[in-house]
């Protein structure tokens, strides 16, 4: 008798053979590019696992544990529907190098507290990991204070402490019920980021409230009142916005303050904030001003109010540093979230033709920085990568028009493409889209014009222009990947490429740097960000949208007999 086997699977690898060609032809037909998963993230700064990030929380250096406890708030929603139905929550990580991170874990659940009266989405707050004096707190466990949506959307302010060393904080402090709410809004909606401190012999807490910080103080952590009792307990914004136009710039967030010891040894508070500056071409972004505290606690300026870093996409930021106000810091940590909300939650392709479903896992954070006051109230920054966390991949210290260094190995050029005539320094092409380059210009003549940095990626670019004798410069970028976005508009892609200038202009800034016979740019780039570091500690930090892996390096001068020393490094742990 003959088997049917044969006959069986014959009909198997048939239908096998028919599935794998029906896949082929949806995945031609499906628009969903071919990409190194990798590099749709970041390589070795923090990002999101899973889902949408934004604002850093704090950064506390675990003594016990020998590593810096980091939180930031998280959706699982993802970047299309942040503040979705699952709310958010604080999201919690650990790195001891600020290059490799710990495992991502929740911290603070995105729903908790009074079965009537808790929240349903967990915002921005900080933690105070000097608990001494908290009602209701053994053992001095950290606490962590946060804006939490009630039922009705209204904002108010909840505390929770931790049982596991800050890991995670999961015991509701009075029951899971509001310490605060809207009703001591100075515009009567705004009412969140609640940073907490200690001041003399209490508490003291500083809240965002629209045009102005709310000041508020507590015995016992639980119960608050006005910090200035006979007067409105506000700071406005003439005072933490001195020196600027408040006028259509609204909300401030995210209030952070902090107490630094200058480079000639005086002790300042500085107060750290999210606004942004329209009248002066700036975007979203974290300024600073530098003063003091009057008796009350109430910050009182002591300079002009300026920006922490002159790019379009530094925000949320957070940093080490005592939470006791009388204890100063000679130089703080700082991580900013890499993003801008004008365009970020539009709708993000993974391709240049943005064809492709878009990314539900955004969220990346800058270079760790140092920061330093100087004895005139600016503050410096600068990476905090050690020596050994730096292998000198390439080194070229003989670099001109003369003797340009490219890929193909071209003889002297001239390049067009910034509307003059600049000569050729380098051209190097199909580079690692990670890396961190120094770039030392010299032998730089007095007679102006400029230095060119373009970086590109398929047809997504950002371009720098640096003014050699005034110390302005210019930032222009495209990405294809922000074009058509979920309303089917091109309006975030247009955001991004046009910034406050228009017309693809991007932004101005001024680094302040006056040297005029040299200057090293450093450029720290990632798959998802670029970092521009001047000598004198001014920063300009943008988001990249490309997942290609690759980026194509350039630089043009309109002098002549300028010289480069390039170096470009690998940063690991």
């Amino acid at each position: 008798m003959e088997s049917k086997y044969p006959t069986l699977i014959f009909i198997l690898i048939f239908f096998i053979l028919f599935f794998v060609f029906i896949m082929k032809n949806e995945n031609v037909n499906n628009p969903s590019p071919k990409t190194n998963k990798a590099s749709v993230s970041q390589i070795f700064h923090l990002a999101s696992h899973k889902g949408w990030s934004n604002d850093l929380q704090t950064i506390v250096w675990n003594q016990e544990k020998n590593y810096y406890d980091i939180y930031f708030l998280h959706s699982l929603d993802g970047a299309t529907d942040p503040f979705g139905p699952n709310g958010q929550d604080w999201t919690h990580t650990t790195t001891k190098d600020f290059i490799t991170y710990s495992k991502q874990e929740i911290a603070i659940s995105a729903k908790g507290g009074d079965s009537k009266e808790g929240w349903h989405s967990a915002w921005t707050g900080s933690v105070v990991t000097d608990s001494q004096g908290i009602s209701g707190i053994q053992n001095e466990e950290p606490v962590a204070y946060f804006t939490g949506l009630m039922d009705d959307g209204s904002q108010a302010i909840y505390a929770s402490a931790s049982n596991d060393k800050g890991a995670s904080f999961t015991k509701a402090l009075k029951d899971g019920k509001p310490l605060l709410t809207k009703e001591q809004s100075y515009n009567g909606k705004d009412f969140r980021d609640p940073y907490v401190f200690h001041f003399k012999d209490k508490l003291l807490m500083y809240v965002a409230e629209g045009d102005a910080l709310g000041v508020y103080q507590s015995q016992d952590g639980i119960n608050w009142t006005k910090a200035d009792s006979k007067g409105v307990s506000k700071i406005l914004p003439e005072t933490f916005f001195k020196g600027r136009n408040w006028q259509d710039n609204a909300p401030i967030e995210c209030p952070v303050l902090k107490t630094m010891t200058t480079t000639d040894g005086q002790d300042k508070q500085v107060l750290f904030f999210g606004a942004k500056d329209t009248a002066s071409g700036e975007t979203t972004g974290t300024y600073y001003t530098v003063g003091h505290l009057d008796g009350n606690g109430l910050f009182i300026a002591d300079t002009e109010t300026k920006r922490l870093d002159q790019g379009s996409d530094y925000y949320g930021a957070n940093f080490t540093g005592s939470d006791r106000i009388e204890e100063s810091n000679h130089n703080l940590i700082s991580l900013g979230w890499v993003g801008n909300w004008n365009y970020f939650t539009s709708g993000i392709h993974s391709d240049q033709e943005a064809k492709s479903d878009f990314l539900k896992t955004i969220g990346f954070y800058t270079t760790p920085r140092q920061l330093q006051l100087d004895k005139d109230g600016i503050i410096q920054s600068a990476p905090l990568y050690k020596n050994e966390q730096l292998t000198l991949k390439n080194q070229n210290g003989n670099i001109s028009s003369q003797r340009p260094l490219t890929s193909d190995n071209r003889k002297p050029w001239i390049d067009k493409s910034h509307n003059q005539n600049a000569n050729g320094l380098l051209d190097l092409a199909g580079k690692n889209s990670s890396g961190y380059y120094q770039l030392h210009f010299s032998n730089i003549k007095k007679e102006g014009g400029y230095i060119y940095i373009d970086i590109w990626q398929g047809s997504d670019y950002v371009k720098i222009a640096y003014q050699i004798t005034s110390g302005t410069y210019q930032v222009s970028a495209y990405a294809a990947e922000l074009n058509n976005s979920m309303d089917g508009s091109q309006t975030a892609s247009s955001y991004y490429y046009d910034g406050l200038l228009g017309n693809g202009q991007g932004y101005k800034a001024d680094s302040h740097y006056k040297e005029t016979d040299n200057i090293t740019i450093t450029l720290i780039t990632d798959n998802r960000s670029l970092e521009i570091f001047f000598p004198n500690g001014q920063t300009y930090t943008l988001a990249r949208f490309n997942t290609s892996g690759r980026q194509d390096v350039k630089v043009f001068s309109t002098q002549e007999d300028l010289l480069l020393n390039l170096k470009i490094y690998d940063v690991h742990s």
